[in-house]
């Protein structure tokens, strides 16, 4: 699992803090609208693919949430 907060989506990138299992060391990453590159990425661990998948995923809609749960198995 991993949480995404403080979403925030421009016209040209999406980024948001991610806590892997809800816990600390944060994590962020921003990714470009138009390719889905990863802009920036400050490493919090293993769920940060998930991180990557969701963002790009999250594009496509109009008005994000500022807060979203990724569940995985």
């Amino acid at each position: 699992m991993v949480i995404l907060k403080n979403i925030i989506k421009t016209k040209a990138d999406i980024s948001a803090d991610y806590y892997i299992e809800g816990r600390e060391p944060k994590g962020f990453m921003k990714i470009s609208i138009v390719d889905g590159e990863v802009l920036e990425h400050e490493n919090a661990g293993y769920g940060s693919v998930h991180v990557k998948y969701e963002l790009r995923r999250l594009t496509q809609v109009d008005n994000p949430p500022k807060e979203k749960t990724v569940l995985w198995y």
